[in-house]
């Protein structure tokens, strides 16, 4: 879940939020590329720590707020109104992880565990002041008697539309960068940040209007797209996060072919290798993965696939990745069990340790297998 290079040969003993001073060290200041946290996990520990520290202002004595303490602005609060983390006990700990779960969904309270254990565990070897970890030490006093607190997230399990309805939401769009980003979504797994993320150089198309310079990973690989893990939300020009560290190519069919294709001819031409492949109509600048989310949003609620707020069967763009995952698993497993198979974990964008064969190791055999169990969705490219 988080970066950080893990060698530290000193200890410290900071005078002031030794979480802040954790999460500056741990995850700011990773001195490794390859240990780097993602923008993500960046914010997700920070928002973790606020939410804990709102805890900790509302518990101070002589202090009282006119609100619910997870409604506390917490950029207000100044260290001296808060309990030190430093002095947590794990009473005080527990406590937290009680009002935690009354208001907060699974998924929130486990990350918010799961970030505060992991910063007083390193804080206990690397902070001189703090001694003891406070919710390490409730979880083992409540599980030693299977009494946890927490609930448990119980993971996305959405229902898997037929591909004959996939093919009807495809081709409701009329648009051709709509209709591309839709096409990529359904064929490649990958977020919406990934898409907004895609620069002209992650595209190579062998077509004459395709001129530009590709990037080194796909200069071999005519009518294919690379989906890179260097691309930061804070990047000049940039928008969005990508939510992932492996990178990968990936053959374009005839239709995602075709598509981008015609949605060129209506965008204007780059002025850089490095300019975003898909642009606001508003005003020219990189259609964010927000902008990806509103849309599809909108569409399925045209097409009454819209169930309700954190519904798994709304068709959002995070919704394609389960079902592309699904039609390449149910193409790659071959009835074999225990999770996924390494190409449908190469084509998801996995952590490198889960998968045998990176890009690096790219193929004429990978992309032969990929393009015969690419789905396609457009009346002239279905071959049932």
């Amino acid at each position: 879940m988080s970066a950080g290079d893990g060698d530290y040969v000193t200890t410290y003993d900071p005078d002031g939020d030794v979480l802040r001073f954790w999460h500056q060290k741990w995850h700011c200041e990773a001195r490794t590329k390859d240990n780097e946290s993602t923008e993500g996990t960046i914010n997700q520990s920070k928002h973790s720590i606020d939410r804990f520290e709102r805890f900790l202002a509302a518990q101070k004595e002589n202090k009282s707020y006119d609100c619910q303490w997870s409604d506390i602005d917490i950029s207000t609060v100044s260290y001296d109104d808060i309990i030190p983390p430093r002095d947590v006990t794990p009473r005080l700990a527990e406590e937290f992880l009680i009002e935690l779960k009354r208001e907060f969904a699974a998924d929130t309270q486990q990350n918010t565990y799961a970030h505060l254990k992991q910063a007083y565990d390193w804080c206990k070897s690397k902070v001189e002041s703090v001694e003891v970890n406070p919710f390490e030490t409730v979880e083992e006093e409540l599980k030693e008697n299977n009494d946890w607190i927490l609930d448990t997230s119980s993971g996305r399990d959405p229902y898997i539309i037929p591909l004959k309805d996939a093919r009807e939401v495809v081709r409701s769009w009329s648009h051709p960068m709509w209709l591309s980003i839709q096409l990529l979504l359904g064929k490649y797994t990958r977020r919406a940040g990934g898409i907004s993320n895609l620069d002209f150089e992650n595209v190579h198309i062998d077509h004459p209007g395709c001129n530009w310079t590709v990037h080194d990973d796909l200069r071999e690989w005519p009518d294919h797209i690379s989906l890179r893990a260097d691309k930061r939300e804070s990047d000049p020009g940039r928008n969005t996060g990508n939510k992932t560290k492996t990178n990968a190519v990936y053959p374009l069919d005839s239709e995602m072919k075709d598509a981008l294709l015609w949605y060129l001819t209506i965008r204007p031409q780059p002025e850089s290798p490095t300019d975003p492949l898909f642009i606001s109509q508003s005003d020219g600048e990189r259609l964010s993965g927000g902008n990806i989310s509103t849309k599809f949003r909108e569409r399925a609620k045209e097409l009454g696939y819209w169930y309700g707020a954190h519904d798994d069967d709304n068709l959002n763009p995070h919704y394609w990745r389960h079902w592309a995952t699904s039609e390449y698993q149910s193409e790659f497993a071959d009835g074999e069990g225990g999770g996924y198979t390494a190409l449908t974990k190469y084509i998801r964008g996995d952590s490198k340790e889960d998968i045998i064969g990176i890009y690096d190791n790219y193929t004429e055999t990978k992309r032969d297998t990929i393009l015969d169990a690419m789905p396609t969705f457009l009346e002239p490219y279905v071959e049932d």
